[in-house]
């Protein structure tokens, strides 16, 4: 976006009565970005703000400034006609217009980036999203090795699980150490960018059983396995463990394709259908920027919360 700077206030009272009929002309409309773009770039401005004011006229609210929930109602009704990448050029739009008139800029809100990644994850073609793992995918695995003595299906079953609960990056999991486990009244956790992940009871007697097994007692958690099926020093590697839930897939009947970030598409999931906000995902699962939990869960959070709205605003009898 160029930089170009808001209108001097003495002109913006009437500015924003001419934008909010929506009939601006291509002169207005140069003279508001400083002569910035060219003229198709004006045009097209033209005719995205011309779409959204017809929008608000229709729903009786203002166009600027507008609420941030007109905006993230127009981007959800709109993605039933038009495509996404229509529907973000009219709200970078709607953006610039709000912040030319020194106006709170309503795209920037997370409540609209929420819809936007919502609305993207439910247009992305089945085949690019990472396909979840979820809580069954574990008990198929678990119930399928469980008899196993060999220490590649004992190590995968603990690689597996870990990311789920914890949900882990392949980076986190790979630098477990010995030194961040922790047991404290009969819970285990595992350590992880200082935030204690509790584990479940039967993951806890995988860990157990792993350490038994291997007598690691110092360095890496998860480590190399040969083909002869001896133990190796080094960690388990990011690729490695892209390599084990790859296996996972083809232990599993159904047609799935895991990779590394499906534990985590998984567990998202799964928290928020148990009603979890986005930013209680986001700090469960380390994330900086509240976009990826968002468009993990897809549609999953804005159903939820309604659900969580009703709930509380239902009277007790």
């Amino acid at each position: 976006m160029k930089k170009i700077l808001p209108l001097d206030p003495k002109y913006i009272s009437a500015s924003l009565s001419l934008f909010n009929q929506g009939q601006v002309s291509l002169v207005e409309w140069a003279i508001l970005t400083q002569d910035a773009y060219s003229r198709n770039s004006l045009l097209s401005y033209r005719n995205d703000w011309r779409v959204f004011v017809a929008f608000c006229h229709e729903q009786d609210v203002t166009a600027i400034p507008c609420a941030v929930t007109t905006l993230r109602r127009f981007a959800e009704l709109c993605a039933q006609q038009r495509k996404i990448s229509a529907i973000r050029r009219i709200v970078v739009t709607v953006g610039l217009v709000h912040r030319l008139h020194r106006q709170r800029d309503p795209s920037k809100h997370r409540e609209v980036k929420y819809a936007m990644a919502r609305l993207l994850q439910a247009k992305l073609p089945e085949s690019k999203e990472a396909t979840p793992f979820q809580a069954h995918h574990m008990t198929q695995l678990n119930a399928q090795l469980a008899g196993s003595k060999r220490l590649r299906d004992l190590r995968d079953r603990l690689v597996w699980s870990l990311s789920y609960e914890g949900l882990l990056k392949r980076s986190e999991l790979a630098a477990l150490t010995t030194d961040d486990l922790i047991t404290q009244s009969g819970q285990t956790f595992i350590l992880v960018s200082d935030q204690r992940v509790p584990l479940s009871e039967q993951t806890a007697m995988l860990l157990a059983q792993w350490l038994g097994k291997t007598g690691i007692n110092h360095g890496p958690l998860l480590r190399r396995i040969n083909k002869h099926g001896h133990l190796g020093g080094a960690a388990l590697d990011p690729s490695s463990i892209y390599r084990v839930f790859r296996r996972a897939s083809s232990l599993l009947d159904e047609s799935v394709t895991f990779s590394g970030q499906s534990p985590r598409v998984g567990a998202s999931r799964a928290l928020a259908n148990k009603g979890m906000t986005i930013k209680q995902i986001q700090h469960l699962g380390r994330w900086k920027s509240p976009a990826m939990p968002a468009q993990y869960v897809g549609n999953t959070v804005a159903s939820e919360q309604a659900k969580a709205r009703y709930r509380r605003k239902k009277p007790t009898e």
